[in-house]
């Protein structure tokens, strides 16, 4: 039996369709990460599971109990927003004990508890300050701190990081999953960033438009797309996509892109006449080189935008321009020639009409 069950959720507002038959679990102590760009129905599904706003249709199930009707309060789950409502008005240590003074607890186990998850989360030394002096990262390990004193059965954090700078939001998704490994609190994490999300959760929930595309480990979503909208929503940088033609024949698949040909080997069950599909692969998952090899493709480069120590190349071949990252070990320039190599284990393919991958 799974800990927390989602089962056909579906919610409405008013004519418009946020969420469509949402089903998941979550299995006790995991941190199961909701993955899904902005308005994809992410907050809304975590409303839901807190008891703050009803589905339209669906249960929510703790243990095999439903709870679906049952007051936030009585949960026992707590949530941290986006932004959090941490009180300018009063210290870190008053921020943390809050909660438990609401349940009238006396103040010497509410020190007691406060100092054990302020230490946990190394924060101590905010207690005696006020939320205009904290960092960003403080200012979240605070609201995490009022949220986890209470000894929540299910922590929902939806986009707890958005609003800090890229490297402290780097810093803090790996000091969550280290503080996870910790305490094992029960947890649904939800990022409109994919590669936060695959960071910090145990499995991943690729929800786009109100449907859940994808639910799997980390590596199976990055490696194992299902269908073109999670293998494009995944990739960073953005994915190449083309469209072409395709034919499977004599453990052969044969791919025409424009004038390129890429030949896979595939099972020799796999049989089909010639038809268009849509081909892809990740930027990364192209090789180059400066000079020509066998097998190689000639193209020119026409936009260099640098990555740090890589940089993101766009390479014309013929009719068609391809992504590509560079590593900092080779020297290029707009206008260069330069050869690249389209490993065929690296090209997944797609079915024009369904987006869902063609399995080989």
């Amino acid at each position: 039996m799974p800990f927390l069950e989602v089962r056909d959720v579906s919610k409405k507002f008013g004519e418009k369709t946020v969420l469509k038959n949402v089903s998941l679990t979550v299995n006790r102590g995991e941190v199961l990460a909701i993955a899904g760009p902005p308005g994809s129905g992410k907050t809304t599904l975590l409303k839901i599971v807190a008891g703050l706003i009803s589905p339209t249709s669906g249960r929510i199930y703790l243990n095999g109990i439903d709870i679906t009707d049952v007051p936030p309060h009585i949960r026992g789950f707590s949530m941290v927003f986006e932004n959090p409502p941490v009180y300018p008005d009063r210290s870190g240590y008053e921020n943390i004990a809050f909660p438990l003074k609401l349940k009238n607890m006396p103040e010497a186990e509410v020190r007691k508890r406060v100092y054990e998850i302020a230490d946990l989360l190394g924060i101590r030394h905010v207690l005696d300050r006020k939320p205009s002096t904290f960092s960003g990262g403080e200012y979240q390990r605070v609201a995490l701190a009022r949220a986890l004193v209470t000894n929540p059965a299910v922590l929902l954090l939806d986009e707890p990081l958005r609003n800090l700078d890229a490297k402290i939001r780097e810093y803090m998704a790996v000091w969550l999953k280290q503080l996870q490994l910790k305490i094992g609190v029960t947890s649904i994490y939800s990022t409109h960033d994919p590669l936060e999300a695959l960071t910090i959760g145990t499995r991943v929930a690729v929800i786009l438009s109100g449907e859940i595309k994808q639910l799997g480990e980390p590596l199976t979503i990055l490696n194992n797309p299902v269908n073109l909208d999670v293998d494009d929503y995944v990739s960073i940088p953005a994915l190449n996509i083309f469209k072409g033609t395709a034919k499977a024949f004599r453990g052969k698949l044969v791919i025409n892109i424009d004038k390129v040909s890429i030949e896979k080997n595939v099972s020799s069950e796999l049989q089909f006449e010639e038809r268009n599909v849509i081909a892809a692969i990740r930027p990364s998952d192209v090789s180059v080189v400066k000079t020509y090899q066998s097998g190689t493709l000639s193209g020119k480069v026409e936009l260099i935008q640098y990555l740090g120590a890589n940089a993101l190349a766009t390479i014309r071949l013929n009719d068609i321009a391809i992504r590509v990252i560079i590593p900092k070990t080779i020297q290029i320039n707009e206008g260069d020639s330069i050869y690249i190599v389209l490993d065929p284990r690296n090209v997944r393919v797609y079915d024009v009409q369904s987006k869902q991958r063609i399995d080989l």
